[in-house]
């Protein structure tokens, strides 16, 4: 019987420079000097230059070392080598995501992974690199926790779909980030490995079931549409919603959070399925509800997120900030006017998809929905 393909998610730390020093580097603050500089997004002309030699020792380990001394040059492949039993070729058929830090080490450690287990007839290697993901400052550190779960919810619901295993390997990285993808993994993945330094052990933890509370989330299903589509609203306006899944500013304005995004991942295609939502600045036609009720769930996720994103938009600057929009691609029909005289426009919901409205002073009243020649050629 054929092994189940897996996605295997590892965060990369790094150890793979930390065990290349030699002890009189490390003697002379040379681990020091890495870990003051974990964070930068640029190394200065020296550190460069000892980094380039550190990756040249690294190389040379993973090239000519006994998987006893890779395992224990690099954490990241000490917890690969502990998933594959030391048979690394057994790695091939499945599909490996290295996250790196946007730093400069982050990215240079994921890079020579990368490049050794291509080496090794692992084809399907790609890197994640989170932009603004590092442990030196809050704000940025958020970001980029944002943009990692954001690619977790773009990537494994597919390969979960596709039968795939979904494994997360955290024996590599920093604590912070280790602690966040302890709990998205219970969310994401099939398990979660770990091996603790110096051991050989792998540690496995499955999957929990975890329930979340859809009913008191229902309630503010519109908010947390316009808030996953960039709004930023006042705290008064989601004031009964758990504050862990909201980012509260000294003015007051929330947007989500870490774990609110994780949340309303999970969430959103049961809610966004239900009911069409009465976002602000838009005004539903008889027309528009009967084609919301004649769609597919999916395409009732779809349009209302896009709808969300139209909503925050048109509070930002009106129609004209929909037609900057390179998405919506927001534009009027030629000589397709209302029974009132004025101008029927459109816009992209998905790239065979369209809905088409009319623009009443800074609100839009949505028509049709549907397939891009069903709404042209009846707006």
């Amino acid at each position: 019987m054929a092994r189940q393909r897996q996605l295997v998610l590892t965060t990369v730390g790094i150890s793979l420079f930390l065990k290349s020093l030699s002890p009189e580097e490390r003697e002379e603050g040379g681990a020091e000097r890495l870990n003051r500089h974990a964070n930068a997004t640029e190394l200065p002309p020296d550190l460069e230059a000892f980094l380039a030699e550190l990756v040249a020792r690294a190389e040379q380990t993973l090239t000519e070392g006994t998987v006893a001394a890779k395992r224990l040059l690099s954490a990241e492949l000490n917890g690969l080598y502990g998933l594959y039993e030391d048979q690394l070729q057994r790695a091939r058929n499945d599909v490996h995501v290295l996250v790196a830090t946007d730093t400069a080490l982050g990215r240079r450690a994921a890079q020579t992974l990368e490049a050794f287990l291509r080496g090794q007839g692992i084809a399907n290697v790609q890197m994640w690199v989170p932009e603004q993901l590092s442990g030196g400052d809050n704000r940025r550190f958020s970001h980029g926790i944002k943009e990692l779960l954001r690619l977790c919810e773009e990537t494994v619901p597919g390969y979960r779909a596709d039968g795939y295993h979904i494994v997360f390997n955290l024996t590599g990285a920093f604590k912070s980030l280790q602690s966040y993808l302890n709990i998205a993994g219970m969310f994401y993945a099939d398990e979660i490995v770990y091996i603790f330094e110096s051991s050989k052990q792998l540690l496995r933890i499955p999957r929990l079931p975890i329930q979340i509370d859809v009913a008191t989330l229902q309630t503010h299903c519109t908010q947390l549409a316009l808030l996953d589509a960039g709004a930023i609203l006042p705290h008064s306006e989601v004031a009964n919603l758990p504050e862990g899944l909201l980012d509260i500013d000294q003015h007051g304005d929330v947007t989500l959070s870490e774990w609110g995004r994780l949340i309303w991942n999970r969430v959103r295609h049961d809610l966004l399925q239900r009911d069409l939502l009465p976002f602000p600045n838009l005004v539903y036609e008889e027309s528009f509800r009967r084609d919301f009720d004649r769609a597919t769930p999916e395409e009732r996720i779809d349009l209302q997120r896009t709808l969300a994103r139209v909503s925050v938009l048109l509070n930002e600057g009106g129609v004209a900030k929909l037609k900057q929009d390179g998405g919506l691609q927001y534009e009027d029909y030629q000589n397709r006017r209302s029974a009132d005289g004025r101008p029927i426009g459109h816009f992209r919901l998905t790239q065979g998809r369209r809905a088409s409205c009319v623009a009443e002073g800074g609100r839009l009243r949505l028509r049709y929905f549907g397939a891009h020649d069903r709404v042209n050629d009846n707006p």
